[in-house]
C-alpha cells in the first residue's frame, strides 16, 4: 500500500461562513475504499492533519470528501485560504478509529459543531443498509450547522437539534442520555469539552466503556522526548524510560506486562494509575478529570520522576 497519494482538489464548497468541504479525486488509479467513521491524513506544509471522511463509503466513486472548519489553526487556515480547485494534495490512505458497532440494533450519535462530519458518513451508510439511528446535534445556531438543509430533507425524523444556551443544552442532553436503554452504543464527536461532558455523564449513569465510542485521532508525536524515572509502587520496582522508548515498552522490558492494543493513545487499554509526579499527557482517550490520576503508557510520559500503580 502507498504511504500517500497525490490527489486533485476537484471541488470546494462553502457550507457555512466558517466551514468548507473539499472533494479529492485520483485519476488513473483507484483510491483505497473505507468504512463509515474513517478519516484521512493530509500532508500539509505545516505537518499532517487528520479529517473525517463525509461521503457514503457505499457510494464512493474514487473520491474522498472532507469538511473543515476554519479555527485559526495553521492547517485549517491553509486549507481555507491557500487551497483551490485543481491543486494537488498528498493524502495518506484512510484509517478508522471510530467504526460503527454493527451488532447494535440502534445507533445514537451525539455531535457538536464540526463534530457532525463522521456522522454524516455514518448516517448515509446506515440509511443505505436500512439500519436504525438517531442524531443529537448541538450548535450555536442554524447557520453554524453544515448540511443543515440536507439533514432536514433526508433525516427529519432522526435528528434532534440543540440550538440553545449552554445550560439548556446540558439539561436536555442529560435528559436524553438518561432515557437510553441499557446496552445502547453511544457515539460522540465534537469539541473536547463537549466530548468530556458526554463521556463523563455516560459513566456516571453506569455505561460500560465498551458502549461509549469517541472520535479520537491518533496522538501527535512528542517532540524531543526526554528520559524519566518511574516507580511502580505495587511492584516495589523503579525503572528508567529512555527518550527513544515509551513507558509501555519500558514496563514490558522490565517484565511488567500490561494490556495494550492501539499503541496510539486512542483505546485506553494500557491505562495505569498515577500515584505521584507530573505527567505529560499525549493521549486522546482520557477526560480532563481522569488525567488527574491516570495516564496511558503508550504515548504519555512523566516529567523527572513519577510513581504509578499497575494491576
Amino acid at each position: 500500500m502507498e504511504d500517500f497519494y497525490e490527489v486533485k482538489v476537484q471541488e470546494i464548497k462553502q457550507l457555512t461562513p466558517t466551514i468548507k468541504s473539499f472533494t479529492f479525486i485520483l485519476e488513473n488509479t483507484e483510491l483505497p475504499s473505507f468504512g463509515a467513521g474513517s478519516h484521512i491524513t493530509l500532508h500539509l506544509p505545516m505537518g499532517m492533519r487528520q479529517y473525517s471522511l463525509i461521503n457514503n463509503p457505499l457510494d464512493m466513486i474514487n473520491e474522498y470528501e472532507i469538511a473543515v472548519k476554519k479555527t485559526g489553526g495553521s492547517g485549517s487556515t491553509y486549507l481555507h485560504e491557500d487551497i483551490y480547485e485543481g491543486d494537488v494534495v498528498k493524502v495518506s490512505p484512510p484509517d478508522n478509529y471510530f467504526p460503527l458497532q454493527m451488532e447494535g440494533k440502534h445507533h445514537v450519535f451525539f455531535a457538536a459543531g464540526i463534530g457532525i462530519t463522521p456522522f454524516w458518513s455514518m448516517m448515509a451508510y446506515l440509511t443505505s443498509l436500512g439500519e436504525s439511528f438517531e442524531l443529537h446535534y448541538a450548535a450555536s445556531d442554524e447557520d453554524a450547522c453544515p448540511f443543515y438543509n440536507e439533514m432536514n430533507e433526508r433525516y427529519a425524523n432522526q435528528v434532534n437539534y440543540y440550538l440553545m444556551d449552554r445550560d439548556s443544552k446540558t439539561k436536555k442532553l442529560k435528559e436524553r442520555l438518561r432515557e437510553l436503554k441499557v446496552g445502547t452504543h453511544v457515539y460522540i464527536c465534537g469539541p473536547q469539552s463537549y466530548m468530556d461532558f458526554i463521556v463523563t455523564y455516560c459513566r456516571e449513569l453506569g455505561y460500560p466503556k465498551k458502549y461509549i465510542h469517541e472520535e479520537r485521532f491518533k496522538a501527535r508525536k512528542i517532540e524531543h522526548p526526554i528520559r524519566f524515572k518511574v516507580t511502580i509502587v505495587n511492584e516495589n520496582k523503579t525503572i528508567q524510560v529512555n527518550s527513544n522508548q515509551s513507558l509501555l515498552e519500558a514496563l514490558h522490558d522490565a517484565g511488567i506486562t500490561i494490556p495494550s492494543a492501539c499503541r496510539q493513545g486512542i483505546c485506553g487499554s494500557c491505562e495505569v494509575k498515577v500515584c505521584n509526579g507530573e505527567v505529560l499527557h499525549n493521549d486522546t482517550f482520557l477526560t480532563a478529570n481522569e488525567k488527574t490520576d491516570k495516564m496511558l503508557t503508550c504515548v504519555s510520559r512523566g516529567r523527572g520522576r513519577i510513581s504509578i500503580a499497575v494491576e
